[in-house]
């Protein structure tokens, strides 16, 4: 210590510099602080003779310096602390929730303006209270037994996390409310901040949401029973008004065809145009009526499948034969690519009407000298057949509707809307009441693939 402090006099006898601090050791061995001046020395000739240097003890004032910059230091370590507290009661009683903060034994040491609205208590009534003051009665007990549980294991439980009790305020009413927990850290030891949200207006808005809802789905399902009886109403009439239609249109059918014949004499041309008519027209009415009548069977839960095990290729065959006229008239080829099949479990005559139905469509919406080709194979567990063609195709927004009662898609090739629109959603139905599913791929101008699917053994809608 003693060479730094002779240092430091060198260099103030090097150096131009007249004063300078000393830290040295009094006789006692305490050390002192000295400040130090230095100035020449001169002879009563005036010639410089030596150095004078003037040491003077400087303890008392560098001691009070120090415990001035030390009480500065404290003071504005204080004003920083006050500075937190106040930004932090600001923040605390800005928020728009009630905060409260309980120690272990559950005693209310914080809490903001919101909790004393909240629950009509000042803040000197709440103080060093329990929170099981907010509590109904009733719920105390398991409360207690929730604090201790969350004593044990600590954590942050956000609010939303399914915490939610009732409150109870000093007038004795209660209330719903959410709740969010974070345990902290304090002087005092650990303690837990809650976050508590009123939530009655919610509860209200949910109520009420919810007794809209119920009305709406008893109104909706009443709704639902006065359409579905109107429904069957509508079929049962339709079967009924079909069969009875039907019965007269034989007549003049069978008749028209007699007069045709000229059993009973010769007509002329005018004649037989108007009997041509007349039956070509008669027949168009009892297709429309035995369509309106299938769909109200089916729709009225009356169409009964009559399974049977049969050959597909004999049924597919007699269908084709009733079909090919038709397509010669048009010039079109009718082709099969066959798989080997098992028998099929199904209704004969139905799947007949199915794959009549899909060919005459074929035959319609395909240009003169087009083709048209049925494919059958095996899908898993199922029979697939295809009915392909090169018509005039349908567009993809169409697709899902073409199955859709009394739709039709578009022009026949002869540039008329022909047929009833009832043929594919009848198609759709015998298909479903099988077990099975209709679907089709198309496109405008290169035709379209109809497909469906039978399951091979019984087990679908008609069991």
């Amino acid at each position: 210590m003693i060479g730094r402090q002779h240092s430091l006099v060198v260099e103030l006898l090097k150096s131009s510099a007249t004063e300078g601090e000393l830290h040295l050791p009094g006789k006692s061995g305490v050390f002192i602080d000295i400040d130090v001046r230095v100035a020449p020395w001169h002879d009563a000739s005036g010639e410089a003779c030596g150095t004078l240097f003037i040491l003077t003890d400087s303890t008392n004032r560098t001691t009070m310096q120090r415990e001035l910059r030390e009480l500065t230091q404290q003071e504005q370590a204080a004003r920083d602390q006050a500075r937190s507290e106040r930004r932090f009661r600001e923040l605390l009683e800005a928020a728009p929730d009630a905060i409260i903060e309980v120690d272990r034994e559950g005693r209310i040491v914080l809490l903001n303006r919101v909790s004393e609205n909240m629950f009509g208590y000042s803040r000197e009534e709440l103080l060093g209270r329990s929170v099981d003051l907010l509590i109904p009665q009733d719920l105390r007990t398991r409360h207690a037994e929730h604090r201790q549980r969350y004593w044990n294991t600590p954590s942050t439980r956000p609010m939303g996390s399914g915490l939610m009790l009732q409150g109870k305020r000093k007038d004795g009413s209660e209330f719903p409310v959410e709740i969010s927990l974070s345990p902290v850290e304090s002087e005092g030891g650990l303690r837990v901040t809650a976050i508590i949200r009123d939530i009655s207006k919610r509860r209200t808005a949910e109520d009420r949401l919810r007794a809209v809802q119920e009305n709406y789905t008893r109104e909706l399902e009443q709704r639902n029973r006065l359409i579905e009886r109107a429904n069957r109403l509508k079929s049962e009439f339709l079967a009924s008004i079909s069969h009875e239609l039907r019965t007269p249109l034989h007549t003049i059918i069978g008749f028209s065809e007699l007069l045709g014949e000229e059993l009973e004499g010769p007509l002329n041309d005018k004649q037989k145009r108007f009997v041509n008519h007349i039956h070509k027209d008669s027949l168009h009415l009892l297709e429309l009526i035995n369509d309106v009548l299938d769909l109200s069977k089916i729709e009225a839960g009356k169409l009964e499948l009559r399974r049977e095990a049969f050959d597909v290729r004999g049924a597919l065959e007699e269908v084709l034969a009733s079909i090919r006229p038709q397509a010669e008239a048009k010039s079109q080829s009718l082709g099969t690519v066959l798989d080997e099949l098992p028998a099929l479990d199904a209704d004969r005559t139905r799947f007949k009407q199915i794959l009549l139905n899909l060919l005459s469509n074929a035959v319609k919406f395909t240009p003169e000298g087009g083709s048209i080709r049925v494919e059958a194979g095996l899908l898993e567990e199922m029979a697939q057949f295809s009915v392909i063609d090169t018509g005039v195709g349908i567009p993809k927004e169409e697709q899902e509707s073409v199955f859709d009662k009394f739709y039709q898609v578009g022009q026949t090739t002869k540039g008329v809307r022909e047929g009833t629109g009832l043929g594919l959603a009848i198609t759709q139905r015998l298909v479903a009441e099988h077990g099975g599913k209709i679907w089709v791929v198309s496109e405008v101008g290169k035709g379209s693939r109809f497909s469906f699917t039978i399951p091979l053994h019984a087990g679908g809608n008609g069991q």
